[in-house]
């Protein structure tokens, strides 16, 4: 059986709508991925409560050096907040997949940096009194 120029032109024409079509789609995908994240980001950025995960890493830093401290850091790496559900309404799956990984992720990081910087300025603190001989827990604990 003998093919014609026009079968191999039409073979050749659906190659290329095939692979363009796949091609679209990926781009799609990732235009979405791009923009959830950084909505989350942005929505993360604003919600994170970073005087709490300061302030828990400092007192605990104080109240017992760099070991309290590293509960206030463990505490931020599992604490994950679930992304409030109306910023999520009348999304697509994918965009709502997307959204939510990149926003505990990025809470994570936030509340970690700011439980270390709370836990590291605590022990300072902490080892400052202790080299000046100040002791103000001594009240609360029987040496």
């Amino acid at each position: 059986m003998k093919r014609g120029l026009l079968f191999h032109v039409l073979v050749i024409l659906m190659l290329g709508l095939s692979l363009n079509m796949s091609l679209q789609c990926f781009a799609q995908q990732d235009s979405v991925a791009l923009k959830a994240k950084a909505d989350a980001e942005y929505d993360a950025e604003d919600d994170v409560n970073t005087a709490l995960w300061l302030s828990a890493g400092g007192i605990l830093g104080v109240a017992g050096t760099c070991l309290l401290g590293a509960v206030a850091v463990g505490g931020a790496y599992v604490y994950q907040p679930v992304p409030p559900a109306d910023r999520l309404l009348g999304k697509s799956a994918e965009y709502v997949n997307f959204y939510t990984d990149a926003y505990k992720a990025r809470m994570r990081r936030l509340q970690l940096v700011a439980a270390t910087k709370g836990a590291l300025g605590g022990s300072a603190v902490f080892f400052l009194l202790g080299t000046l001989n100040i002791r103000p827990w001594s009240d609360f604990v029987l040496w």
